[in-house]
């Protein structure tokens, strides 16, 4: 199993923290697409959702929590 990329764990950590594409990208300096991708390709690498998104939210899953937990200490 080949391991994620730091750059994708660290918006992903990033992302959840805000509980905002937009807020993230804004930290990070990228575009919010950039996130939204970078997420997406950590998501199926992973073979799990990490977040849920809807209108104009973006929340967690169980999976997503457990999973910030384990790389906060990371960052």
């Amino acid at each position: 199993m080949r391991l994620p990329s730091l750059k994708f764990l660290k918006t992903f950590q990033v992302a959840a923290r805000l509980k905002s594409f937009k807020a993230a990208a804004d930290e990070l300096f990228i575009t919010p697409s950039a996130v939204s991708h970078q997420i997406k390709s950590l998501e199926e690498q992973l073979g799990v959702a990490l977040f849920e998104r809807g209108v104009r939210t973006l929340t967690l899953t169980d999976a997503g929590s457990h999973y910030l937990e384990h790389i906060s200490d990371v960052f």
